[in-house]
């Protein structure tokens, strides 16, 4: 890969719930799936597509952060699971730890 296609900007995703679906990992999409159905539903009580707009915004906001690194999403999710759930997360290492790790 070249310096040049490191930087390519990656394809815009389309603010649709078929588009963000797509996108996202696989574990996440039930979440956005009952998100969109909640969504919905207060479309329908408030006879506004607003809060319809406010979750695909919000959801679109992850699918391209995904799409980016979807690697380095993975790691947050994991992070976010390890503290919610009271697990401590494993030490992270020094700049010093690093580079003497890689003979730097």
């Amino acid at each position: 890969m070249t310096a040049a296609a490191a930087h390519e900007p990656h394809p815009e995703i389309a603010k649709t719930p078929e588009a963000i679906r797509a996108a996202l990992l696989p574990e996440e999409r039930d979440a956005f799936d009952a998100d969109c159905r909640h969504a919905l539903g207060q479309a329908v009580e408030q006879s506004s597509l607003q809060p319809v707009r406010d979750v695909l915004d919000h959801w679109w906001r992850i699918a391209t952060v995904t799409r980016h690194d979807p690697a380095a999403h993975r790691r947050m999710l994991a992070r976010v699971d390890q503290t919610l759930t009271g697990q401590t997360p494993p030490r992270l290492r020094t700049w010093d730890e690093l580079r003497t790790e890689r003979g730097l």
